[in-house]
């Protein structure tokens, strides 16, 4: 499924500024700003993420213009999102970037003001992960449709290795102090946990030094959801996982030769902050309390092999809660972790693009409980 840039989609003046968007020119512009705003884009990461999406025939980043200079940046993500038995379109907001020396200047309003007016309506739905300052930017949007559908916090469980790699000098003197306590404490609740953790000899887990899209499909295919969620075809997956400078790492479990569930761990070598193995992808999205038993196995032996990072991340609404505290992840918002793990909102607003003849859809996007969401959308910013 791709969806055209529309003929409409013209430069339009917002105050001093032109918002449009984006040309080939900007890139090094977009490049600088990405590098002072957040650091690590390079070209060969900025080429992946923006020209080779495979939803749209241009680069989805709405540029600030002043006098020549470019002001802010809002990229967003066409993605194919499955509703039930439907595909619709929708727009994930990332990595808003606005230049120091136009900050103030109501730039995430206008550029909001122009994505609204210029293409809206060929979409189903925005949605978005927002760290506190900027849900509540988002929050005063002169837009009811967001004031209504902050779905609450996305569900996250860490399993941390080391909470003084959360902490810098920068940090009060007694969080720093509490790290260091922390690291033997949880460091040998992890080891009691991994002696003690379920196992099923009737179960096979594979590693795969790549990420085997077919094996993915399959898994995909035996379990059905209504809920939302990024649409898993081989589209998606081929562009996903060809990342780069991630290493992405493959767990499949098998019973009786049949494959049950796969994992599939995105590791960044070089990084700054915390080093963290995602678990991008976790198959099936739903009948985890069936199959409890081989993501038990599969996280057994991705813990043990992923025990040189300082953190293991995993979304909470596909492996059961119990399951993922066996093996040592705690809830983001648990004590110690909600003094070292910022938290997310998820914001979704439904578009003019939804078919009024299938009201449901809109009602599934904004459900609280309704989203199925993992970290391979997330990690998109």
């Amino acid at each position: 499924m791709s969806v055209p840039r529309t003929a409409s989609s013209l430069d339009s003046t917002s105050g001093d500024y032109s918002i449009r968007w984006y040309e080939d020119t900007d890139r090094e512009a977009f490049l600088d700003l990405y590098d002072l705003a957040f650091s690590g884009c390079t070209p060969e990461w900025f080429a992946w993420k923006y020209k080779q999406l495979p939803y749209v025939d241009f680069v989805p980043i709405i540029v600030a213009e002043k006098d020549g200079e470019i002001g802010g940046f809002r990229p967003v993500l066409p993605l194919p999102i499955q509703v039930g038995d439907q595909t619709v379109m929708a727009l994930q907001l990332i990595d808003l970037m606005v230049h120091p020396d136009h900050r103030r200047q109501g730039l995430m309003t206008k550029m909001y003001e122009w994505m609204r007016d210029e293409c809206w309506d060929d979409y189903a739905a925005t949605f978005t992960y927002a760290n506190e300052p900027s849900r509540r930017g988002m929050m005063k949007m002169n837009d009811e449709r967001w004031t209504h559908h902050n779905l609450g916090q996305f569900d996250k469980y860490e399993r941390i290795h080391d909470f003084t790699a959360f902490t810098t000098d920068d940090h009060p003197p007694a969080l720093q102090f509490g790290a260091k306590v922390a690291n033997p404490v949880g460091m040998l609740k992890n080891r009691v946990q991994d002696m003690l953790k379920l196992t099923d000899k009737d179960i096979i887990v594979t590693r795969h030094d790549s990420v085997r899209t077919d094996i993915l499909l399959e898994i995909c295919a035996t379990v059905h959801t209504d809920q939302p969620h990024i649409c898993r075809d081989a589209t998606f997956y081929n562009w996903r996982f060809a990342e780069p400078d991630t290493e992405f790492v493959m767990y499949s479990a098998s019973r009786n030769g049949v494959r049950e569930a796969a994992i599939v761990v995105g590791f960044k070598p070089t990084t700054a902050g915390p080093t963290t193995a995602h678990l991008t992808e976790i198959l099936p999205l739903a009948g985890g309390f069936e199959l409890g038993a081989a993501f038990s196995c599969l996280l057994s032996r991705l813990t043990s092999e992923f025990d040189f990072v300082d953190h293991i991340s995993a979304t909470g609404n596909v492996i059961p809660h119990r399951i993922l505290a066996a093996h040592g992840f705690a809830r983001w918002n648990s004590y110690p972790l909600s003094k070292f793990v910022e938290a997310s909102s998820f914001l979704v607003c439904p578009l003019g693009g939804l078919d009024p003849t299938r009201p449901g859809i809109e009602a599934a996007l904004v459900n609280p409980l309704g989203w199925n969401m993992s970290y391979c959308e997330r990690l998109f910013g």
